[in-house]
């Protein structure tokens, strides 16, 4: 009986260390897919959005419903550069400092650890002249105050025939693999550049957080199993004087 008890114990230390061992489990992006068909729960938007379906003129990549809409300039004046900056958690000037005139975005609030992968679908669209040096619109994504663009006007694109853009890149799926363990403000953009009267926009759905392996876990939980089953054969010896 002494032999199952300290066997026991060592099977319940194992778990313990294991459970401390195992890092903090990440969040699932709240209404990645916007299957709402608004921005509630989950997402803050600034300037010109919305969530379209395919009466749009686009339809959303299969297996989806929504996707989400930021415009630069829909007959309104979008968040100046400065007000994007703050709401993003960018450093100060990293848009302005571009020729960033005015533009629209949606975040959200996270954690996640080093190794979580990020993906989502995307599809830039303009009225700009393709590749247009001093009109550079482009769209965007952040996570934790880094910008990474998208596409712009210098982007592949195609005739949009059915939407009230121009042009339109067609939808893409990127992944993106988070550097750090912490949490992070993501977010997504489009902005004008150089002028404010073209309209530029971003679509972006299936937007979606896959936690890293947990190796720690995975390992202290075999050991402990390995332990019991160890224990349990101990413990069906009869005793010996």
């Amino acid at each position: 009986m002494t032999v199952l008890k300290a066997s026991l114990l060592g099977v319940t230390t194992a778990i313990a260390l294991s459970s401390n061992l195992a890092p903090v489990l990440a969040q699932a992006v709240v209404n990645g897919d916007f299957n709402t068909g608004s921005f509630t729960p989950g997402w803050e938007t600034l300037g010109t959005t919305s969530i379209e379906d395919s009466s749009f003129g686009i339809a959303p990549p299969s297996g989806m419903t929504y996707h989400a809409l930021m415009q630069t300039d829909q007959g309104t004046t979008g968040a100046s550069a400065a007000a994007l900056e703050s709401f993003l958690g960018l450093a100060p000037n990293s848009l302005s400092s571009q020729g960033v005139t005015e533009g629209s975005a949606i975040r959200q609030t996270l954690f996640v650890n080093a190794g979580d992968t990020l993906s989502f679908d995307w599809n830039f669209l303009t009225d700009q002249y393709p590749g247009s040096v001093d009109n550079n619109d482009f769209a965007f994504f952040t996570l934790g105050g880094t910008l990474i663009t998208l596409a712009d006007t210098f982007t592949p694109s195609v005739p949009s025939l059915f939407s009230p853009f121009a042009r339109e890149t067609q939808y893409t799926s990127f992944t993106y693999t988070a550097p750090s363990t912490g949490g992070y403000t993501l977010g997504f953009g489009v902005v004008d550049v150089g002028d404010s009267a073209v309209n530029s926009g971003l679509l972006v759905t299936n937007v979606v957080n896959t936690p890293v392996p947990e190796p720690l876990t995975l390992f202290g939980s075999l050991a402990a199993l390995g332990f019991l089953a160890k224990a349990r054969r101990q413990g069906d010896r009869p005793l010996q004087d």
